[in-house]
């Protein structure tokens, strides 16, 4: 697959990269079909973030369509469109406030 990658200062470039691969049981497997690039991606290029790794990828966004869910979604399935919050809260605690959350997850 495709993906925005970062390169060093002020340099990003396209790269193929691995296709994702459920992990975990409740892990979703999206399909991007658009993506924000953000203030917190300018962080990234101009070097306002220490120790980022080449080929590290940018983009945080996104929204898609569902290609795969693990065996504990029960929520979405193959096909759903969905847009992805940049916070979001894990939806365990009673708050579900996800500036309490100490559990971000998308």
């Amino acid at each position: 697959m495709k993906a925005v990658t970062f390169q060093g200062i002020k340099n990003v470039e396209v790269k193929d990269v691995p296709a994702p691969s459920i992990q975990k049981a409740d892990d979703i497997i999206v399909r991007i079909t658009n993506t924000a690039i953000c203030g917190s991606d300018l962080h990234l290029i101009h070097d306002m973030v220490p120790n980022l790794h080449q080929d590290y990828i940018i983009g945080h966004e996104p929204m898609g369509i569902v290609e795969e869910v693990g065996p504990d979604v029960t929520k979405l399935k193959k096909g759903d469109k969905v847009v992805v919050p940049f916070n979001v809260s894990c939806g365990e605690c009673w708050s579900q406030a996800w500036k309490y959350c100490g559990y971000f997850r998308l």
